[in-house]
């Protein structure tokens, strides 16, 4: 039963997240979001060629800060995707629980609000001057976990966590659980909309489950050298005997997901 306390409180954060400078803020951390995810995916093409700098989340906000007027950009992207991790977390809130559910929707916003805002907080770090290297980090941590006792079993949980994550998004893509987020048009626009969001969050599934795969890989075998996170899992993708199409297909499934995240921008639901 829900007090009048629990009721008042509820009613505070949807006037919040409802509220017009707030729903712009989450717009415009949407699109910064979309435009980190697009990066994400030239710098894997630019792999094949030759690329030799982080094809990840901290690359692309390396090759953000290295244009002119970067820090700008970086300082508006950390103020927009905190604000949308706000939003998204406000917002989940107000949402009634949804017991149906192994996952309701709540946690599943709850989730992405944490994740938006761990962009912010990356954008962060740029804009004030620091150089974090994800893939660098991964390894420290994993050669750490690999040289304590029962380390690898850590590790090895972790892998299956990011698998999982990769599986909920594939899912999400193929379900179009995605929709719930977002109110394309019916119109041509709103159907290929539909399919962009389909993809792209299909193809950055099948990418988390490679990293996945690839930490489950460094536990099994007790080498640090598989766990670099998402640029480790690029690379190996570019080294398959099979060609670099996996690879470029991968990295057109996070281009993808990047205007799938602007359209939501400008189709944004609740």
């Amino acid at each position: 039963m829900t007090s009048d306390g629990d009721r008042g409180t509820r009613e505070r954060m949807r006037e919040a997240s409802h509220s017009r400078p707030v729903r712009w803020l989450a717009r415009a951390g949407l699109v910064a979001s979309g435009l980190v995810h697009a990066l994400i995916g030239v710098l894997a093409i630019s792999v094949v060629r030759g690329f030799s700098g982080n094809a990840d989340q901290t690359g692309a906000l390396q090759a953000l800060a290295e244009t002119p007027g970067g820090s700008i950009l970086l300082w508006l992207a950390t103020v927009c995707l905190i604000g949308l991790g706000l939003w998204q977390w406000t917002g989940s809130r107000t949402v009634r629980p949804d017991q149906s559910k192994v996952f309701p929707r709540w946690l599943r916003n709850h989730a992405k609000a944490v994740g938006f805002a761990a962009v912010g907080l990356a954008c962060l770090a740029f804009a004030i001057g620091g150089r974090p290297d994800a893939a660098e980090s991964a390894r420290t941590v994993s050669s750490m976990l690999i040289d304590f006792p029962g380390g690898v079993f850590v590790l090895a949980a972790l892998g299956i966590v990011v698998g999982a994550v990769g599986v909920a998004f594939v899912f999400r893509g193929l379900s179009r659980n995605f929709l719930e987020d977002i109110q394309p048009p019916h119109s041509a626009l709103g159907g290929a909309i539909v399919v962009v969001g389909i993809v792209g969050h299909t193809m950055k599934g099948l990418a988390l489950l490679v990293v996945g795969a690839l930490f489950a890989g460094g536990a099994l075998f007790t080498d640090s050298s598989w766990t670099s996170g998402l640029d480790g899992a690029i690379r190996w993708l570019a080294e398959l005997p099979t060609g670099p199409g996996f690879l470029y297909a991968v990295a057109g499934g996070f281009m993808l997901h990047g205007v799938y995240l602007a359209a939501r921008g400008v189709y944004i639901r609740r």
